[in-house]
């Protein structure tokens, strides 16, 4: 089978979005192949659909219908690409994204290296603290439930050998996956702004240790928020780059959250299934 895909960057997240029509039974299998390591190779990868609301240009539809803040900028940098946006030239694209009902807009606009990307996220379904037992010791965490994704921000000193087993560990508890479709484990080193993201999906068994992940750079945005009781901005650093976040907590609760991102396209073709 022959499978048309377009590679991207958003902060070496590496993401494939697939063009070609496939029924959605078919995308865990396809996604599996198109992410291993002797094939096309990337983090994760979305379904470029046609949209169902009439003001959204496209629907990104993820491999295992989670939602993800920067597959959603990934593809509306290729919107922007496909329209052939200049330098310095600015774009709004509004999208259907798996996970949201919510209509998304992304602010796009052309770099000498690729496309900025400014995202406004659908705000958490909810956030709660609690604390995670793995062999037989305590962990405090923060729970951040997004449609279709949850995030575990688990605050560390240092990115060592221990913290990353123990992530991998908390990734496969299904009382944190709570039904949604993946589970990402944010190791957040807040004295220094720097995150590590690891990302489980169950449809798809895989779990990886991703180089950016954008819902994640939302996670602990409004975690800061919250926390401070005040509007934030951040600047993330990841194993990928940087993404900026800005949260805007009123009265107590989160009213606003934006991530943006660089975007880079980088290669176009077809794989063979």
């Amino acid at each position: 089978m022959e499978v048309k895909f377009i590679k991207t960057s958003p902060t070496q997240n590496m993401t494939i979005l697939v063009e070609s029509r496939l029924v959605r039974n078919m995308y865990p299998k396809v996604a599996s192949r198109l992410m291993a390591y002797d094939h096309v190779f990337a983090e994760q990868v979305g379904f470029i659909e046609s949209a169902e609301n009439v003001k959204a240009w496209a629907r990104l539809q993820m491999m295992a219908g989670e939602f993800c803040g920067n597959a959603t900028m990934a593809l509306a940098a290729v919107m922007a690409w496909r329209r052939r946006l200049q330098y310095g030239e600015r774009l709004e694209v509004p999208l259907e994204v798996s996970g949201t009902n919510e209509l998304l807009v992304c602010g796009i606009e052309a770099t000498s290296n690729g496309y900025l990307c400014r995202l406004k996220m659908p705000l958490p379904l909810a956030i709660d603290k609690t604390t995670v037992l793995l062999e037989g010791e305590r962990t405090p965490v923060t729970i951040i439930k997004y449609p279709g994704i949850v995030h575990v921000i688990v605050n560390v000193r240092e990115f060592d050998r221990s913290a990353k087993e123990k992530a991998q560990d908390m990734a496969r508890l299904v009382m944190l996956l709570q039904g949604e479709a993946a589970l990402g484990v944010m190791l957040y080193r807040e004295e220094s702004s720097e995150l590590e993201p690891l990302v489980y999906v169950p449809g798809t068994n895989t779990m990886i240790w991703e180089r950016g992940c954008g819902s994640g750079v939302a996670a602990i945005g409004a975690y800061a928020a919250l926390e401070a009781g005040r509007d934030i901005h951040l600047e993330i650093k990841q194993p990928g780059g940087v993404v900026q976040v800005w949260a805007q907590c009123l009265h107590g609760k989160l009213a606003d959250l934006t991530i943006q991102g660089h975007v880079h396209i980088s290669a176009e073709g077809t794989a063979f299934i």
